[in-house]
């Protein structure tokens, strides 16, 4: 089993983390989003997902993928942390 961070559960947060879901090879373990909203909805719909503000805790998270689902332009920088942090 794969272990998916979520990073951003705005507009397309939700379907990117349900079709993760979906699959029987990962599940969703964490969900950072800096809206507290979006996380209580994260949180509905994800159970078992451990929500966070903070993005630093998805890069020290033990999980297998990063899904970096934010504005275009955050894209480098988080993509560069997640693969800095392995």
């Amino acid at each position: 089993m794969l272990k998916v961070g979520v990073i951003g559960y705005g507009y397309w947060g939700p379907n990117v983390a349900r079709n993760f879901q979906a699959l029987k090879e990962t599940q969703v373990a964490l969900v950072c989003d800096q809206d507290p909203g979006r996380l209580r909805l994260a949180g509905e719909n994800l159970p078992q997902a451990r929500l966070t503000q903070d993005i630093g805790e998805v890069f020290q998270a033990d999980i297998d993928i990063v899904a970096v689902i934010t504005p275009v332009f955050t894209h480098y920088e988080l993509a560069r942390q997640a693969l800095e942090a392995g």
